[in-house]
């Protein structure tokens, strides 16, 4: 019985915990005489036993399973003076979106209408520094954005080129005001009007006098029926009418002084002001009133008309119907009595000192006073 007492009982070889690695430490036997090593009771589960540190040159055991938390404890200590989250952190990936500032908005459209507007220097400018501003505010309020980085590139270049046309403007007035000081007699002004007018009470300078005298002249040869201008006139007349009848009006048996007295019958006029100019040239204006030729020269084709389509143009000769054509004319100006108003232009030119009609322009005007016949 007492060597019973004395032997030792091995404990089981699962007893004592495994050296990581595999290998298992057999128990040490005890010494003769030496009293029992105690046997090592079971863990406890409230008290775990922590594992013994890896031998050198091995890996760290694996962590024994935690068990979780009670609920509405925190999972992991909340150091002192930490606000507690009960909900716990938020999933990883997770951001805020940041909020969009309509500061990049305005800057844009300001950039925009700096560009539209950069021909109008001073709102060029000033839409451009505003889009600078607003899009340098909407980055620090909301991170960088393309509506902020728009406005505010759109912003500079409506700057620059603002300034390029201020800088155009510039060169543009300097160089028309070295060309008037070069150029002195180019830009002539009369009493602060495009042209005195003898009607409104203006006074004329001596050019503008002299320039509506002459023209004033011309225009009383047709009012009095200068003989050399009636004369003058009739031949114009006649051969225009040639060329379009393939008659002259001598042929038809019409005295053209005649008709050209019936024109000028009931021609007057009305002086609307003088314009002359640094370069010898001057127009003199005028209201007249005269016998309408083209009413006239309606009631004449349409009598022509109607004889040549008739039976009695037929059977007539070359000379009957001359003839016939003649008093056709004749009884047109009888029965046309009706009168028009025209507006019309003299064109003068000065000569040394002394101002002349300008013939040409003259022929060219009274052929429309008197159509194209």
């Amino acid at each position: 019985m007492a060597d019973d007492q004395d032997r030792t009982v091995p404990l089981p070889e699962n007893s004592e915990p495994q050296q990581p690695g595999g290998e298992v430490t057999p128990a040490a036997e005890p010494a003769p005489g030496s009293a029992p090593e105690p046997t090592p009771t079971a863990p406890s589960a409230a008290s775990p036993t922590p594992p013994p540190p890896p031998a050198p040159g091995q890996d760290q055991p694996a962590q024994p399973y935690q068990p979780a938390a009670p609920y509405g404890q925190p999972q992991q200590p909340v150091a002192p003076g930490q606000p507690f989250n009960p909900y716990g952190q938020p999933a990883p990936g997770y951001y805020q979106q940041p909020a969009k500032s309509g500061k990049a908005t305005g800057a844009l459209v300001c950039g925009i209408f700096a560009i539209l507007l950069a021909w109008a220097p001073l709102f060029g400018i000033i839409l451009g520094i505003v889009a600078i501003v607003l899009a340098v505010k909407a980055v620090k309020e909301a991170g960088k954005d393309g509506k902020a980085t728009g406005g505010k590139v759109c912003g500079i270049i409506g700057i620059v080129l603002s300034v390029l046309s201020f800088i155009l403007y510039l060169v543009i007035g300097f160089g028309a005001m070295a060309y008037i000081a070069a150029n002195p007699g180019s830009v002539t002004v009369v009493d602060n009007a495009p042209y005195s007018d003898s009607n409104s009470g203006l006074a004329a300078t001596e050019d503008e006098k002299q320039a509506e005298a002459v023209a004033q002249a011309e225009l009383d040869k047709l009012k009095n029926q200068d003989p050399a201008f009636v004369q003058q006139l009739a031949a114009q007349l006649d051969a225009e009418f040639a060329d379009s009848a393939g008659y002259s009006l001598a042929e038809l048996g019409v005295d053209p002084v005649a008709f050209v007295q019936w024109l000028l019958a009931d021609f007057d006029y009305q002086l609307d002001g003088t314009y002359t100019s640094s370069d010898g040239t001057g127009t003199t204006y005028a209201d007249v009133t005269m016998r309408d030729v083209y009413a006239f020269a309606g009631a004449f084709m349409a009598d022509a008309t109607a004889f040549s389509r008739s039976t009695e143009a037929g059977s007539m000769d070359e000379a009957a119907v001359k003839a016939k054509l003649g008093e056709l004319f004749n009884a047109a100006m009888e029965k046309t009595t009706d009168t028009t108003e025209t507006y019309i232009g003299v064109d003068l030119v000065k000569q040394g000192d002394a101002w002349v009609v300008d013939e040409e322009s003259w022929s060219d005007e009274t052929e429309l006073l008197f159509g194209n016949l």
